[in-house]
C-alpha cells in the first residue's frame, strides 16, 4: 500500500470538506443578512404614506423572501443528500 497517495487523498478531502464548510458558512451568513434587510423594508412599508414606494419596497421584500427560501432549501436538500449517503455507506 502506498502511504504517499493515501496521504495525498486524505489532504485532498479534507480541503474538499474545508471549502465545503466555508460555503456552508457563507450561506447562512447571507440568508442572516437578508433577514436582517427584510425586516427593514417591512417597516419602511408600515411607514411609508406613499403608495409607489410601498410598492418598492414590497417587491424587494417578496425578492428577498424568495432568496432566504431558495437558501434555505439549499441547505436543507444538502443536509437530505449528506444524511442519505451516510446512511448508504453504512449498509
Amino acid at each position: 500500500m502506498d502511504f504517499q497517495k493515501l496521504n495525498i487523498e486524505f489532504s485532498n478531502m479534507q480541503s474538499m470538506i474545508n471549502k465545503y464548510n466555508v460555503l456552508l458558512g457563507n450561506i447562512k451568513n447571507k440568508i442572516k443578512i437578508d433577514s436582517k434587510e427584510l425586516l427593514k423594508y417591512e417597516t419602511k412599508i408600515k411607514n411609508t404614506k406613499n403608495n409607489i414606494e410601498k410598492e418598492c419596497y414590497k417587491i424587494m421584500a417578496i425578492s428577498l423572501k424568495d432568496e432566504i427560501a431558495f437558501l434555505n432549501d439549499l441547505i436543507k436538500e444538502e443536509d437530505v443528500n449528506g444524511n442519505e449517503s451516510k446512511s448508504n455507506k453504512n449498509v
